[in-house]
């Protein structure tokens, strides 16, 4: 774990993204319309950014984002950034989302880019703010996921491969400018298109120059569009034995959605040195978890794991919840934290 000091016991951090202000729906419809300028965009979506960390803050969470509020959808605006891609309309339009609405985009050039914009992202945070902060960045495997490999490449894990130094690039520049702790985002699924052993080489790369200057984080998702997962069959077991080659330090896990199942594999198969952020808040459940349902969830989770080892999250970022729904989830987050630690320092404090 590299530049994190001064930090308490079960420390809590948000995945990334939060609630978007009902403001914004409006402001990115105007902007599609062709009725906002430059300035009058850059001054909303910093508005939004300022909301996200003041709130971030308020609910006391000790490492925040910048809310992705500058980011569409948290992946789909960066697609603009990479060269070489074709945008193609899904076969079905309407109805409810399905896998046959996945690729959005074809591969009609070797890929190419040059700026994907989380320096300016980070830059602009952090003259907002002085906590600790995560900077989340889509994977290789969760960018290739929407990209038909067409006629350049042979398959999605061809594509995956020439995003590698793409993304690469993007995360050196940003941890120069400032960066100090990288979350990955790759989705459960990594083996649909990319054996999971090779995976751990695709990610190295990835953080290759970079793993060791900065804290990296890995969240494998089990999706969230329109508040619900993606895959049918959630587990990690055919993930967590790679947890050890991989130049990770901190592995995000998605307990609370799943009843807190599987909380004992990573004790199995992860390195001494890393850590788990375990997922105790439910982003795709509408409700809101009381702090005692939430200290109860971490209490299952240290049954299998040293409370030194162990950070607190949501399960997913809160780009697809109700931005007042994401907020108290936040607060019950860290007050069920609070109850837990109260309880460790009175356990020690006997001893």
């Amino acid at each position: 774990m590299y530049r994190y000091t001064d930090m308490p016991l079960l420390p809590t951090q948000v995945i990334g993204s939060y609630g978007t202000p009902g403001w914004l729906y409006i402001v990115r419809d105007a902007i599609k319309a062709g009725q906002m300028g430059a300035f009058d965009i850059r001054e909303a979506f910093e508005d939004a950014t300022n909301l996200a960390i003041m709130e971030m803050e308020q609910a006391g969470v000790d490492v925040i984002s910048d809310g992705e509020m500058k980011r569409f959808n948290f992946l789909v605006g960066f697609y603009d950034s990479i060269h070489g891609l074709e945008k193609i309309p899904w076969e079905r339009q309407l109805g409810y989302p399905g896998p046959d609405m996945i690729d959005a985009f074809r591969a009609a050039a070797p890929l190419s880019a040059s700026d994907f914009g989380l320096t300016a992202e980070l830059v602009y945070a952090r003259t907002r703010t002085n906590k600790p902060m995560v900077t989340p960045f889509g994977g290789p495997v969760t960018f290739a996921f929407r990209i038909n490999p067409g006629t350049i490449y042979k398959d999605k894990r061809e594509v995956a491969w020439a995003l590698v130094p793409l993304l690469n690039a993007e995360l050196r520049r940003v941890v120069d400018a400032g960066a100090t702790h990288i979350q990955i985002d790759e989705p459960s699924a990594i083996d649909d298109f990319v054996p999971v052993d090779e995976f751990i080489a695709m990610f190295n790369a990835m953080v290759e120059g970079v793993a060791d200057k900065v804290t990296v984080g890995l969240h494998i998702c089990f999706g969230n569009y329109m508040g619900r997962p993606a895959v049918a069959h959630r587990t990690y077991e055919h993930i967590a034995p790679i947890f050890p080659k991989l130049h990770a330090d901190i592995i995000h896990l998605e307990f609370a959605n799943r009843g807190m199942w599987q909380t004992d594999l990573f004790s199995k198969y992860a390195r001494d040195d890393q850590y788990l952020a375990a997922g105790v808040i439910d982003v795709k459940a509408r409700a809101v978890e009381k702090p005692e349902i939430v200290a109860e969830r971490i209490r299952e989770v240290l049954k299998h794991i040293d409370p030194k080892r162990l950070w607190i999250s949501a399960d997913c970022g809160f780009s697809m919840t109700a931005r007042w729904v994401g907020r108290e989830k936040l607060k019950a987050m860290v007050a069920g934290t609070e109850i837990v630690r109260r309880e460790l320092g009175a356990m020690s404090s006997c001893h």
